[in-house]
C-alpha cells in the first residue's frame, strides 16, 4: 500500500510537472469532497485518497464518488500532477491510485498476536501485556482493514499509540477510526503504527511484560516484535550445560543460571549448522587469534563463514566446531565470570555437554 508524502517542487527537481486534464481534476476533487471527516483544504484531503484505509474503503464501495477516479487506474491521463499548495503536489497515478485486492480481504478479521517466542498479546484494564496463551477474550482482537483499527474484544476499545515521551507507550481507548494514533498495519512480521515508524514490542521471554513501542527495524529478525500467532516463527531454543544457560552479552558468551531473558534465546539453524543469538542477531563464531588460540564470540551471520559452523551430537551432547575439528564449546563452572570458551574436545567432559531445547515461555 502506498504512503503519501507531499513532495516539494524544486527548480532543480528531475520531475517535470504535468498538468491534469479537467476530467481528471474533476474526478480527484469529487472524491476528496466525499471523504469523512470532511476538510475544506485539499492539501489535507487529496493525499488521504491514497492512504491504506481510504483506498480499502473505496474498494469496498464506501465512497462511490471515488469510482470515477479509481477507474483511471492504468490510464495514461492519470500520470499527471495536482498542485495542492505553493510548492506541493501529488502525482495522481503514482500517489493516489493502486489496484484493489482481488479478492478483497474481509473488512474485519479476528486476530491473536504473539511474540516470536509464543507469548500472547493480552488486554487488561486498558493496558497491553504478554502472557502464555490461555484462550480467554483478553487475547482476541478485531482488525479493521478499512480504518486500520485494532479493537480489543475484552473491553471494546481500540489500541492507541502514545508517542511521547520517547519511546512511547500503548493503551486502549474508545475507538475512533479517524484518529491517526489508532491506525495500524499487520504485515512484514510487525504490528506497526501508520504514523511514526513505531512497532509494538515486548520482552519476549518474560510473562506479564508491558507492551510498548520501538522503532521498526524491518531488517531485524527479533522475537520481541508481534506477528499473528499462527505465523509466529522461528522456534527459539536455549543451550544449556549443567543447569547453566548459554547467553550473549555484548558479543561475548557466558553460561549462567537461567534468567529467562532475551540474551538466552538462540535460533538453531541445523541445515546451515549455525546458532544465531536472538539478542543481537549475530551468530556463534569461533576463530583463531594472532597467537593461534581459539576465541569465541558472536559475529554478523554469514552462511559462507566457516567460523560459524557447528555440529551437535545428541549422543555425546557436544557442540563441536565443524571447521575447527576437535574444538568444542566449553563452559567451566569454576570461572568467576562464567565465560564460555573453545576447548579441545574431551570425552565425557561435563563442561562440554549441552542440551538444545525448544524455548517455551
Amino acid at each position: 500500500m502506498k504512503c503519501i508524502y507531499l513532495v516539494p517542487l524544486l527548480a532543480a527537481s528531475s520531475h517535470a510537472f504535468v498538468d491534469c486534464s479537467k476530467e481528471v481534476l474533476t474526478a480527484v476533487y469529487k472524491c476528496a469532497d466525499s471523504l469523512e471527516p470532511h476538510d475544506d483544504h485539499y492539501v489535507n484531503t487529496v493525499p488521504r485518497i491514497g492512504s491504506p484505509g481510504i483506498h480499502n474503503a473505496i474498494c469496498y464501495g464506501d465512497y462511490p464518488q471515488c469510482n470515477d477516479l479509481q477507474q483511471l487506474l492504468g490510464n495514461p491521463a492519470a500520470n499527471c500532477d495536482v498542485s495542492l499548495a505553493k510548492g506541493y503536489y501529488v502525482n495522481i497515478g503514482r500517489d493516489l491510485l493502486s489496484p484493489c485486492a482481488n479478492p478483497m480481504p474481509p473488512r474485519t478479521k479476528d486476530v491473536e498476536l504473539c511474540t516470536g517466542t509464543g507469548l500472547t498479546l493480552s488486554e487488561f484494564s486498558s493496558k497491553l501485556y504478554t502472557d502464555v496463551h490461555v484462550g480467554n477474550e483478553n487475547e482476541h482482537f478485531v482488525y479493521n482493514n478499512t480504518d486500520r483499527t485494532l479493537r480489543a474484544k475484552s473491553n471494546g476499545q481500540c489500541v492507541e499509540a502514545i508517542m511521547t515521551p520517547w519511546p512511547g507507550a500503548v493503551h486502549t481507548v474508545p475507538c475512533n477510526g479517524n484518529a491517526e494514533m489508532q491506525q495500524w498495519t499487520i504485515e512484514k512480521e510487525r504490528v506497526s503504527a501508520l504514523r511514526g515508524g513505531l512497532c509494538l514490542k515486548a520482552e519476549p521471554a518474560r510473562r506479564g511484560a508491558v507492551v510498548g513501542l520501538t522503532s521498526c527495524n524491518f531488517g531485524e529478525t527479533s522475537p520481541a516484535y508481534f506477528v499473528e500467532c499462527a505465523a509466529a516463527k522461528p522456534k527459539y531454543v536455549t543451550v544449556t550445560s549443567q543447569g547453566k544457560r548459554l547467553s550473549e552479552y555484548y558479543t561475548n558468551l557466558y553460561a549462567n543460571a537461567p534468567a529467562n531473558n532475551f540474551n538466552e534465546l538462540f535460533v538453531w539453524d541445523q541445515a546451515n549448522k549455525m546458532l544465531k543469538a536472538a539478542s543481537n542477531n549475530q551468530c556463534l563464531d569461533a576463530y583463531k587469534d594472532a597467537n593461534g588460540k581459539f576465541k569465541l564470540h558472536t559475529y554478523a551471520c554469514d552462511v559462507n563463514n566457516s567460523n560459524q559452523k557447528w555440529n551437535f551430537n545428541p549422543s555425546t551432547k557436544t557442540l563441536e566446531h565443524a571447521t575447527h575439528v576437535g574444538q568444542c564449546l566449553d563452559a567451566d563452572p569454576t570461572y568467576a565470570d562464567r565465560h564460555a570458551q573453545m576447548w579441545a574436545c574431551t570425552p565425557n567432559n561435563p563442561n562440554q555437554q549441552w542440551s538444545i531445547d525448544t524455548f517455551t515461555a
